[in-house]
């Protein structure tokens, strides 16, 4: 995984903080559908609730996942030689 944070601290701040959103958004993707399968709604959890979920799937993500988020953005922006 210090590849990985290596790799990071090598881009540009705004590529940095593209990143941190979607790896975020596919937090919340993760955490929405398990409140779905636990047959379960968004309002039945407060926002303290919510943002423990959303961190806890943060952390949880594999490293292949983030690498594939890292790698896309670079992509598209242009930056693929930081790979």
């Amino acid at each position: 995984m210090s590849d990985f944070n290596d790799l990071l601290e090598k881009v540009p701040k705004p590529i940095k903080d593209k990143f941190l959103i979607k790896k975020r958004e596919r937090a919340i993707e993760i955490v929405k559908e398990k409140i779905n399968t636990a047959s379960k709604t968004i309002t039945d959890f407060n926002d303290e609730e919510m943002e423990g979920m959303i961190g806890d799937e943060e952390k949880n993500l594999k490293y292949d996942q983030l690498k594939a988020m890292l790698v896309t953005i670079l992509t598209v922006e242009g930056l693929s030689h930081l790979i």
